[in-house]
């Protein structure tokens, strides 16, 4: 019996997705490497230029931040795994950390810190905690995108006080923080690269252009792309090392208040957080406070592997993502293609 000729003719198709050559390999490797040099020059710098003027940059933190903030029925999520000890806060130390705190980067160079993250009711606390993976362009909407993630969590509502916090809704009381940092420059050939391949690099000049960049919803780009910890995580450092005990921002998701908490400068003071309602047998810590901050904070919880943690925390789904959109715009420089960015 003759083949099928329609058989045929689709055994014979193939289209060609892309080609270069072992040139092409090795220029845009280069390319990567000079890209990288760019990013890490961008941040010693600036970070040289903080560490001059450390001391008057949290005396300005502490001047800023605002007393006596309190707090009721607020919602953290927890994966359901960690429900045992819904307190501690070591799911905020997996790379690449959490907004104001850094993670498990590169602990050699990037000292990492906690934070216990609220927010004001359950959706916006959902969204938070579960639209890391949403990718820039997805239509969806972020509620959606968080409702439809399978992993089991658990929510739970919570009370606190905290003696200082700096306020991102009332961020003009940052001007003497601004004021410090707004004349700092950058390299000469940060510039030039900058330029070159069409990368923006900002440097904060007003109190806007600090909240904007803490407020960042690609924040993670940095941690994740230059192993650096972002522009959010380095202010969170700086309102720990001041002893100021959390941020209020509101969620890039809609506004709505959230707050990050770090209980490791509760010592020595009146300040808590603690479940609004009585939790299982199973749950030890009720309270997280200065005689308690410790023993939570260092709680036991369930092991986790690593296969697991790239599944709840897809890194390599975000690198992969920001890769593509590097390697884009660095054919379009290559081909004279003019970017759109």
């Amino acid at each position: 019996m003759p083949e099928d000729s329609s058989k045929r003719r689709q055994a014979k198709e193939f289209f060609v997705l892309d080609q270069f050559t072992l040139g092409d390999i090795r220029k845009w490797l280069s390319l990567r490497d000079e890209i990288l040099r760019m990013h890490w020059a961008f941040y010693g710098h600036l970070a040289y230029r903080r560490s001059k003027i450390v001391d008057k940059l949290k005396a300005a933190l502490l001047e800023a931040a605002e007393k006596d903030h309190r707090f009721e029925r607020y919602q953290r999520v927890v994966l359901y795994r960690y429900s045992r000890e819904p307190l501690a806060v070591e799911g905020s130390l997996i790379d690449p950390g959490g907004r104001f705190n850094i993670g498990d980067i590169d602990p050699r160079n990037y000292p990492f810190f906690p934070a216990l993250y609220v927010a004001e009711d359950k959706e916006t606390a959902i969204q938070e905690a579960l639209c890391v993976a949403k990718e820039v362009d997805d239509p969806t909407s972020d509620l959606d995108f968080a409702m439809a993630r399978r992993e089991s969590i658990v929510v739970v509502s919570i009370s606190g006080r905290l003696e200082s916090v700096i306020n991102l809704n009332n961020a003009s009381r940052l001007s003497s923080f601004v004021e410090l940092i707004k004349g700092f420059d950058l390299p000469k050939e940060v510039l030039r690269t900058s330029m070159k391949y069409k990368i923006p690099l900002e440097v904060v000049r007003t109190v806007d252009g600090l909240v904007k960049a803490l407020l960042n919803p690609n924040w993670r780009e940095w941690p994740m792309q230059f192993d650096v910890p972002a522009t959010p995580q380095i202010f969170g450092q700086l309102v720990v090392d001041a002893g100021i005990e959390g941020i209020v921002y509101p969620s890039t998701h809609n506004k709505k208040s959230c707050l990050a908490v770090y209980p490791q400068n509760f010592r020595d003071t009146e300040s808590y957080v603690e479940l609004d309602d009585r939790p299982p047998h199973q749950v030890r810590f009720r309270r997280l406070d200065a005689s308690t901050w410790r023993d939570v904070a260092c709680a036991e919880v369930p092991a986790v592997s690593i296969e697991e943690l790239r599944t709840l925390f897809p890194r390599s789904a975000i690198r992969e993502l920001i890769a593509k959109i590097r390697s884009l715009r660095l054919v379009k420089h290559l081909f004279g293609t003019r970017s759109d960015n």
